[in-house]
């Protein structure tokens, strides 16, 4: 086992996709809201989209997981992985 399948490679947060979403649900003052969320990392979506960047709200530790434009995707135990959901609902879920 190497340093790298323990470590992975350190990536910046990505928070455009985040301050996108929120700039078109909400309108662009809501791009502040941002500071309210946690990165978490990046993880496989599905493969017609690929990597999904998730971010975890910070007072209801609730995630929203999203793609490189903004798209949102939702969990689901059902498919064993994410499939592409309304922006407004994936917003709305994880901030109540």
């Amino acid at each position: 086992m190497s340093h790298s399948d323990i470590f992975p490679t350190y990536r910046p947060p990505d928070w455009y996709p985040l301050q996108r979403a929120l700039a078109l649900v909400f309108g662009t003052a809501a791009i502040d809201a941002t500071a309210s969320f946690w990165f978490i990392g990046f993880v496989q979506g599905p493969a017609d989209v690929g990597e999904l960047r998730l971010y975890e709200y910070s007072t209801t530790r609730r995630r929203i997981a999203l793609d490189r434009n903004g798209g949102a995707y939702r969990w689901f135990d059902e498919i064993g992985g994410y499939s592409r959901v309304d922006h407004e609902e994936a917003l709305i879920g994880a901030l109540v």
